[in-house]
């Protein structure tokens, strides 16, 4: 590179604009999970208490409701520590490094998770190939 600049410690191919766009992107989704989080929690509760009918069909309705709101809150709140650990990352200089190709021993310079996943997955941990083989194992 004939600039000069040296790119930050851990960002061989993320520069600081680009960095900014992925906390800020990390923190637009953060705040809009909180938002979808607190309001499932509100309707799944409201439901349960307010069960309108006593007939067995809509009781087991109500109660499946309820289970899969949870179960999405759940969901939305293992993302939001994804999300926290990401923005950490990016503090860190760490953003944007595969995990298991750096535990793994991979350089650096080849454990980066490509833009593209980045910006589907902000808060990847993992590039592609590391993700398939981790879900195979499990």
């Amino acid at each position: 590179t004939g600039s000069g600049a040296k790119p930050l410690l851990g960002y061989l191919m993320l520069n600081a604009e680009e960095l900014d766009y992925f906390r800020k992107l990390l923190t637009g989704i953060q705040a809009r999970i909180r938002g979808d989080v607190r309001l499932l929690k509100e309707e799944a509760f409201s439901a349960h208490d307010h069960a309108s009918s006593n007939h067995m069909a809509d009781m087991g309705s109500d109660e499946w409701d309820v289970d899969f709101s949870l179960r999405i809150v759940e969901n939305d709140e293992e993302a939001l520590a994804e999300i926290v650990r990401a923005l950490n990352k990016i503090e860190a200089g760490t953003f944007g490094l595969c995990e298991l190709c750096l535990e793994s021993g991979v350089p650096e310079a080849k454990a980066r998770i490509p833009k593209a996943r980045l910006n589907a997955i902000p808060y990847a941990r993992n590039c592609v190939n590391c993700e398939r083989k981790r879900e195979e194992s499990k």
